[in-house]
């Protein structure tokens, strides 16, 4: 039990914005910010021995009206991590607090954040509708032409599960960003397969991945040419995973392979569904089968991307990871044609991943690698940023971006192309900085990257060369 406790005393510790107060222990109350919304978390034992910790915020205190309690009623069907309580106040004043609870004994970091970041956007969400003296809880009206012109036409499976995918996107309950943020990305492309080929080769670096996909390319046309001349057809899988470090360019090439399929003939539709292991595994015993099931319905006729897949093998996601892919392996057997995954993740976590199932190596046979870039490809990605700002950079400025991007470290997790955009944001920080103690700023000032602009290099007592980043990374 103490190894219990101590496990969320070090996440919450890490997690908090600021101190905690009181006693991360069995029986105790304590709270802390997250999110800039306070929570309090309590420990407690239940009947079953199990050690529970709940989290909860305080949404309003409101005078609850039959409105308002159909709403609460209505989310409380529907939101996997969040669930809205009633604390009875003073004479007709009632207060509304978001809540969820997590055992201790399989706890992870993932649902951790899950849990807080839930509660909290709930917490923001739902506040000025519980506090507003009216409210409505009646999703939108549509008849059937004006439903058929504002939502795309997707199979669908009926069946009781509520989670991030059911029709969520029609309900008061949500704004329009949340809505966006919390489905899956869906990408689309046209373009023939010489102007995607053309768009591939012009990508720094990444010539082992380029010669893959001009022989997956090639296979095709000539699998399509001999079906033509009534010879035999030699079946390929079009499934693939992608290894490597990020920002090597996986998410991007994912798209353009895409693409490229649907310009073959080997999809209908072409697009992309974006997803990570969150949304194909539910939060609750039974439901991740019929996620799983939703998701790749909405990627029928297209790929589904799955970024870090490697999480479906492992005990993350309260074990229901292997559910998933039993799911995944069903529905691409029973839609061949019609249906490609492209799973991505670090290159020893994937063959993992590929372990996990006998069914997978037979389906992904093709495994792409994806390397990191070399430092001269680095500083071309870093001056197609600096292009695209129109910036120029001094000779000496040019040195010393050399010498940082020389004295990088690599390996696992290394940045690659993140990295340079990191660095590059950090530059254009300093940059501004400097030509913002100007009295008049010319357009030279403006454009113009010398060496006081570039970050200093520290290195640390194991000889390692870092730079600070406050930048947020890219694909």
């Amino acid at each position: 039990m103490n190894a219990f406790t101590d496990y969320i005393k070090q996440l919450i510790t890490e997690m908090a914005e600021g101190s905690v107060v009181g006693e991360i222990a069995l029986g105790e109350t304590f709270t802390f910010s997250y999110d800039d919304e306070t929570i309090e978390g309590r420990i407690y034992e239940r009947f079953n021995d199990n050690i529970v910790v709940t989290f909860t915020v305080d949404v309003c205190t409101t005078v609850l009206s039959g409105r308002k309690q159909l709403l609460i009623n209505q989310l409380n069907g529907t939101l996997p991590y969040t669930t809205f309580k009633l604390v009875p106040v003073a004479e007709r004043k009632t207060l509304v607090q978001a809540t969820h609870s997590l055992s201790l004994a399989d706890i992870s970091a993932d649902q951790l954040l899950q849990a807080l970041g839930s509660i909290t956007f709930q917490a923001r969400e739902q506040r000025p509708r519980l506090e507003a003296g009216k409210t409505t809880s009646k999703p939108p009206r549509y008849n059937d032409d004006e439903k058929e012109k504002t939502e795309p036409r997707i199979e669908k499976i009926s069946d009781d599960v509520d989670d991030d995918l059911d029709d969520l996107r029609t309900s008061d309950s949500d704004s329009a960003a949340a809505r966006r943020a919390r489905a899956p990305r869906v990408r689309e492309d046209n373009r023939s397969v010489d102007e995607l080929l053309a768009v591939l080769n012009a990508m720094v670096g990444l010539e082992p991945v380029k010669e893959q996909v001009r022989r997956l390319v090639a296979s095709s046309r000539v699998a399509q040419q001999r079906a033509k001349a009534g010879l035999p057809v030699i079946e390929q899988s079009p499934h693939l995973v992608f290894t490597g470090n990020p920002g090597t360019g996986k998410t991007t090439v994912a798209r353009l392979v895409a693409a490229i399929y649907k310009a073959l003939g080997l999809i209908k539709k072409g697009h992309v569904i974006e997803a990570d292991c969150s949304k194909l595994v539910a939060a609750y015993i039974g439901q991740t089968p019929i996620k799983t099931q939703r998701l790749c319905e909405q990627a029928r006729g297209g790929v589904l991307f799955i970024d870090e897949a490697y999480g479906l093998a492992g005990h993350q996601h309260q074990g229901y990871g292997p559910e998933a892919i039993e799911t995944l392996l069903k529905f691409m057997e029973d839609n061949r044609g019609d249906f490609v995954v492209v799973a991505a993740g670090y290159p020893v976590e994937m063959q993992q991943f590929l372990d996990a199932n006998p069914g997978l190596r037979s389906r992904f046979d093709i495994v792409i690698d994806f390397p990191d870039y070399a430092s001269n490809e680095l500083e071309s990605i870093l001056d197609i940023y600096l292009d695209e700002h129109e910036f120029r950079v001094t000779p000496e400025a040019r040195e010393k971006i050399r010498t940082y991007i020389a004295s990088l470290s690599r390996g696992r997790g290394f940045g690659n192309g993140r990295a340079m955009r990191n660095f590059f944001n950090e530059m254009m920080r300093i940059h501004s900085l400097r030509v913002s103690t100007e009295t008049e700023m010319s357009v030279n000032d403006l454009t113009l990257v010398t060496d006081r602009d570039i970050p200093a290099v520290r290195i640390t007592e194991t000889g390692a060369a870092t730079v600070s980043f406050s930048g947020r990374g890219y694909l």
